[in-house]
Formats: C-alpha cells, sequence, structure tokens
C-alpha cells in the first residue's frame, strides 16, 4: 500500500528548511506579501504615467474601457490563482497553477478579439514591426514590477513544483504588463494586440520557469 505521506527526503528538506528559516506569524506574513505586491503594481503604474498615462487614444472609448475591465479580471483571476497562497503553504493547487499558466495568455488573446468584434473599427489602423517591437517591450517593462514582487513574496516556498509556480507567476506578472500596455497603446487590431500585447505574456511564463527554478525553489541549506 503506497504511504499518503511525502517521500522522506522531501520532508527531510522542507524540515531542514523551515528550521533553518522560521517564519513569521501568518497574519505578519500577509500584510508584508500585500505590501510587496503593492510596491510592485505601484512602479508599474508610475511607469505608465510616466510616459502618459492612460487614454483611448483614437480608439473607441467603450472598446478601451470593456477590454481594460476584461484584462483587469484576467489579471486578478491569475494573481488569485497563481501567486496568492490561500490555505496552502505551497498556494494553490497544481490544477490552479496549471491553468493561470496555460490559459492566461489565451484569455487575453480571446478578449481581445470578442472586443475586436463587437467594435470593428478597432481594426482600422494599421500598424507594423516598429509598433509590435515598441509594445513587446514596454509590456514587458510594465510586468517587471509585479514579477518581482510576486517572485519576492513566493521566495523559497515550494519545495513540489517550482516551476510551475513560476510560470504561473510569470503569466501573472504578464496580465499586468498587458494591461498597463493597454491602457496606453493606440492600436487595437487584433493582430498587433495579438503581437505586442500577449506574446510577451507567453514568454514571460516561460522566464517564469527560470524564476521558479532560482528563486521559488525551497531546498535545504547545506
Amino acid at each position: 500500500m503506497t504511504s499518503p505521506l511525502p517521500p522522506p527526503d522531501l520532508r527531510a528538506r522542507v524540515l531542514a528548511a523551515a528550521q533553518a528559516e522560521p517564519m513569521p506569524p501568518r497574519a505578519v506574513g500577509v500584510r508584508r506579501g500585500a505590501v510587496i505586491v503593492a510596491a510592485g503594481l505601484a512602479a508599474s503604474v508610475a511607469i505608465l504615467y510616466r510616459i502618459g498615462g492612460p487614454g483611448s487614444r483614437g480608439r473607441p472609448s467603450e472598446y478601451f474601457v470593456a477590454l481594460a475591465a476584461l484584462w483587469l479580471l484576467v489579471g486578478v483571476a491569475a494573481t488569485w490563482g497563481g501567486v496568492v497562497r490561500g490555505r496552502s503553504m505551497l498556494g494553490r493547487s497544481v490544477a490552479s497553477r496549471t491553468l493561470v499558466a496555460t490559459l492566461t495568455p489565451a484569455a487575453l488573446l480571446v478578449t481581445a478579439f470578442a472586443a475586436s468584434l463587437a467594435w470593428p473599427a478597432t481594426g482600422e489602423r494599421p500598424s507594423g514591426t516598429p509598433e509590435h517591437v515598441i509594445c513587446i517591450v514596454f509590456t514587458i517593462i510594465f510586468a517587471l514590477g509585479p514579477l518581482i514582487a510576486f517572485a519576492a513574496v513566493r521566495r523559497r516556498s515550494d519545495p513540489v513544483a517550482p516551476r510551475l509556480t513560476g510560470a504561473a507567476i510569470g503569466a501573472a506578472s504578464g496580465a499586468w504588463g498587458a494591461l498597463c500596455i493597454e491602457l496606453r497603446c493606440e492600436h487595437a487590431s487584433v493582430l498587433h494586440v495579438a503581437i505586442g500585447h500577449v506574446i510577451p505574456v507567453a514568454l514571460l511564463t516561460l522566464v517564469g520557469l527560470i524564476v521558479g527554478d532560482r528563486i521559488i525553489a525551497l531546498r535545504a541549506r547545506r
């Protein structure tokens, strides 16, 4: 009969790490995590206003508000499912983190496509490679604050699937970066949104694998 307990080597690693670095009370940890996340998001907002702030910039105002609201929901959901630990010290379930890592870019793209169908005029303004590259760069820049904050909050917290946690963190930070560039960008064609705003989210998800291995992984000190 298979034992319901984790393997002995895993238990030993967790106990050794816990003894080497005592955890603060849960309430203190939650408050500290909230402050760190708020600071990361504030950094993105500060950059947004530094380059001109949000605005429809020729896009239909209804489209602008609707897509911003939808992408805000995606960002909140990705953060809740991929970053927030919930009741477990290991974070949300493997299924939840997997959904965040795989479906966040898809959710952004699907909602953008739906908004373009509702407001067909959004595809009339042309965009090319320079616009795509600029938005890719700024999406990543906007995502850096949340990525650093999320990684700091989950640092050395996952002895089981740190790469998956890192991928979910990358996707969640990418969702916030995509929201910020969507608030600033003047181009709304599905092609541009897919290349300039959504592909960086997929790239950040891959970066999250490295973050998970280097920062999120819980290893016993030798």
